[in-house]
């Protein structure tokens, strides 16, 4: 083994490690933050794991997940001295700061590159010694969390059972109007801003990456705008050998698009009789492939779902013919999220007459768990009428950049290819999925926290009171006990924008995207505070 090997090897054991590692200490923050105060043992736990963590990196050298655990380990320590009190302003700080520590880890081989400083100064706010200061109006801005100098006499003595009263009456204090903030009363949406540091809207809407963008793709971007007039060809048949290598399927099973609805587009005009034709998908589907079937002169017809808003496969089947160009399907389902086996698609495909194409769009199936369950591409070979359409906007946090791409048998791949304008894609496009198709630490971190953000927002909602649709995507469907449009001018009143389905001809629900642990879990309280 080469010494790039070990090191390669070293550096994906130590990011498995640090996301395991920071799921346990979201856990346990999550735990204290239901908690009145927090116990010395939380504070213990939270702080060892931390530790641990921060020795792991510190064996690649990587300075800056060390720096951020160093300030994080400083705050908590005096936590557990009681030097400082776990305030709820306190709190969002360390979760915050752990969500971008998330970030860190995910971008781990550059993480040299980050300025930390944003992570860091809130924290060093605390990280001030309290007892040593004077009186309050000495510096007040050293220890935020003793605005209110009243109680603190009282909880003196020593140990932390009296410390548990404090965090509560801080509150109290922090969030006015005073009466508001008693247990079981509701905020109003300004002082819930104000409690959790709200001060612009979170888009929970948009199904977008909560890590962001790739810092390789950032560089990469950047790298190449700086050097856009020397662009070389054959840029695409790299990311095309890549895509092919990383599904492991031949390089002449793979088409490159500037989008995955490009590619349906050409999969219908090539296949389609206009007038004759027509395609079958179902109701409350993606608007974009009537737009496609229109421009094309084809008719969707569009069937009724069954239960949990799950893909009518039995009826698509029995309902087509021979003037069925192609049957769509949405997997995971948009939007209600719903994962189809692999296996009931592959049966499906066997069963459309020979001419009819099942064009299967997977643009969010590596949210799936396992993905395998889900995906077709372990039956590509045996269904010579599939189609897979795939894209690089959620998973990899290209959104902005359009980049798609097409896996199908070879024959087809080269009909697509040579039927298809010569306008090559984009290099700057292609120059970004190749950066993000490299990164798999990023790649693995947005699915790792996607995954566990979902179940953790299915149960907060089911908690209070919601009927959740089950998902396999990084967004979750719900409808609430109070109007969904009512319900989203709310949310918005306190901070988060959320996904109306008018469009989908669904207004009594709405959609949440997955963020990270801090909206995720800010979204949990805004939705527990309305109702």
């Amino acid at each position: 083994m080469t010494d790039d090997l070990q090191e390669d090897v070293a550096l994906q054991h130590f990011v498995e490690q640090s996301l395991e590692k920071l799921d346990q200490i979201e856990n346990v923050l999550i735990e204290m933050e239901k908690s009145s105060s927090p116990s010395a043992a939380s504070v213990a736990q939270v702080y060892g794991i931390l530790v641990s963590l921060k020795e792991s990196a510190s064996l690649l050298e990587l300075n800056n997940i060390s720096r951020v655990a160093d300030k994080i380990g400083k705050v908590l320590d005096q936590v557990f001295k009681n030097e400082i009190e776990l305030s709820n302003d306190l709190l969002n700080i360390i979760i915050d700061s752990f969500d971008k520590l998330n970030e860190i880890v995910s971008n781990t081989t550059l993480s040299d590159d980050f300025d930390i400083r944003i992570i860091t100064l809130p924290l060093e706010m605390y990280a001030k010694p309290v007892a040593e200061t004077a009186p309050a109006e000495k510096k007040e801005q050293d220890a935020p969390v003793k605005t209110t100098p009243v109680p603190e006499p009282t909880p003196k003595p020593e140990p932390v059972a009296e410390v548990k009263e404090v965090p509560v009456e801080e509150i109290q204090e922090t969030a006015p109007p005073v009466k508001e903030t008693k247990p079981g009363k509701r905020l109003s949406a300004d002082a819930f801003r104000k409690k959790f540091g709200i001060k612009k809207e979170i888009d929970l809407a948009s199904n977008s990456n909560p890590l962001g963008v790739s810092k390789a793709v950032s560089n990469a971007i950047v790298n190449m705008a700086n050097n856009c007039s020397a662009f070389e060809n054959g840029s695409a048949d790299s990311l095309k050998f890549g895509l092919a290598k990383r599904h492991d399927v031949p390089e002449e099973c793979v088409l490159v698009a500037g989008g995955a609805v490009e590619i349906l587009d050409l999969a219908l005009r090539l296949t389609a009789i206009p007038g004759v034709d027509h395609v079958l998908s179902y109701e409350y589907g993606m608007p974009e492939y009537s737009s496609v079937a229109a421009l094309c002169g084809i008719e969707l017809l569009r069937l009724p779902r069954g239960r949990n808003y799950s893909p009518p496969l039995d009826q698509l089947v029995t309902t087509a013919n021979e003037n069925t160009a192609a049957v769509i399907i949405t997997n995971p389902d948009e939007p209600s999220g719903y994962g189809l086996p692999a296996e009931e698609l592959a049966t499906m495909a066997n069963l459309l007459p020979e001419r009819t194409l099942l064009i299967v769009d997977e643009r969010s199936v590596e949210f799936s768990w396992p993905e395998d369950d889900y995906s077709m591409i372990n039956f590509l070979e045996k269904a010579p009428n599939l189609v897979i359409l795939r894209s690089f906007s959620w998973s990899f946090g290209l959104k902005g950049v359009r980049l798609g791409y097409a896996l199908m048998n070879s024959e087809r791949a080269k009909q697509f290819e040579e039927s298809r304008l010569p306008t090559p894609i984009s290099p700057l496009n292609v120059g970004a999925g190749l950066a993000a198709l490299n990164h798999n630490e990023f790649y693995y971190s947005t699915i790792a926290l996607i995954i566990r953000g979902r179940e953790r927002v299915q149960k907060g909602l089911e908690e209070l009171g919601c009927t959740v649709y089950p998902s396999q995507s990084n967004f979750i469907m719900f409808s609430a006990p109070v109007p969904a449009k009512k319900l989203s001018t709310e949310m918005l009143a306190h901070g988060f924008k959320l996904r109306t389905l008018n469009d989908f001809g669904l207004p009594d629900m709405l959609t949440v995207s997955i963020g990270n642990n801090s909206r995720n879990r800010m979204f949990l309280a805004a939705l527990k505070n309305i109702l």
